[in-house]
């Protein structure tokens, strides 16, 4: 179990994915992350959410409506769980499916978007190629939580106004140009 870090639902426990390549965000990430975006009364999209640790903490933290995107049916079973038991399953909606044709074909912008793919399989890249400039609203912020030692090649519609390190681990975040 992992406990929510901030916010209405700080000190909830939640469940995690029943798959050990699952990673999760540390909370000092998570911490730090909330700490540089502000996600008040903004929509926040999820990819690659795993048991929706950080799309639960945007909610807790005043985020307007969220959504979850994972390609695992065990990590969406395991959201809807968590969704379900701490009473918030009306407020976030969930994608089956792979992050890479979401934001190629959503349809609809964000304010943020968090991107926390599995550590060195090029992922974050690839979900930058096929990006619609228009999933991330005007005044909207992009951030990735990465390993450190990645490379990124940055969209041309996307410029870096922070990053950190923590660990072994690297927060970007982006905002459009």
């Amino acid at each position: 179990m992992i406990r929510i870090s901030g916010g209405f639902l700080k000190g909830r426990l939640i469940r995690e994915v029943p798959d050990k390549r699952t990673r999760y965000t540390s909370s000092v990430v998570r911490q730090a992350l909330f700490n540089m975006v502000d996600v008040e009364d903004k929509s926040f999209l999820d990819l690659f959410c795993g048991s929706c640790l950080v799309m639960i903490e945007a909610l807790s933290r005043g985020a307007s409506e969220v959504f979850g995107v994972d390609i695992s049916g065990k990590a969406i079973s395991t959201c809807k769980k968590n969704l379900s038991d701490l009473g918030i399953s009306d407020r976030a909606v969930l994608y089956k499916g792979n992050a890479v044709n979401f934001v190629k074909s959503s349809g609809r912008s964000f304010d943020v978007i968090f991107m926390d793919p599995p550590y060195g399989l090029n992922l974050a890249n690839k979900v930058f190629t096929s990006m619609r400039r228009d999933i991330l609203e005007r005044t909207g912020i992009l951030v990735v939580e990465e390993k450190k030692s990645s490379n990124l090649i940055i969209p041309d519609f996307l410029e870096i106004i922070s990053e950190r390190n923590y660990g072994d681990t690297k927060l970007v975040v982006m905002r459009k140009k």
